[in-house]
């Protein structure tokens, strides 16, 4: 079992498919990982972003130019003991 005290950073990108990428190479390969998804938004920011999407015609309402774009950040954390073979399978 993976806790935040045996555990270790393997990768972290904001883009899904590599994260996708990586942690399908660990599961393919029986090493237990944890994948957390951190969002750079406030609760303020989520909510106005959703509102955005929201009309009162049922449509949503397109990007605004001023408004920024809702990004993630992906993060996947192996046991610290299984760091070596983790890296060396998914070529890290």
């Amino acid at each position: 079992m993976i806790h935040m005290f045996n555990r270790a950073l393997l990768f972290q990108d904001s883009d899904s498919k590599a994260c996708a990428d990586v942690w399908s190479t660990l599961k393919k390969n029986h090493i237990e990982y944890e994948m957390k998804t951190i969002s750079n938004h406030t609760s303020f920011g989520r909510n106005l972003h959703y509102k955005q999407s929201m009309s009162i015609g049922g449509g949503g309402m397109g990007g605004t130019p001023f408004g920024d774009t809702m990004n993630y950040v992906y993060a996947i954390y192996v046991k610290k003991s299984d760091m070596a073979l983790a890296k060396k399978v998914c070529g890290l």
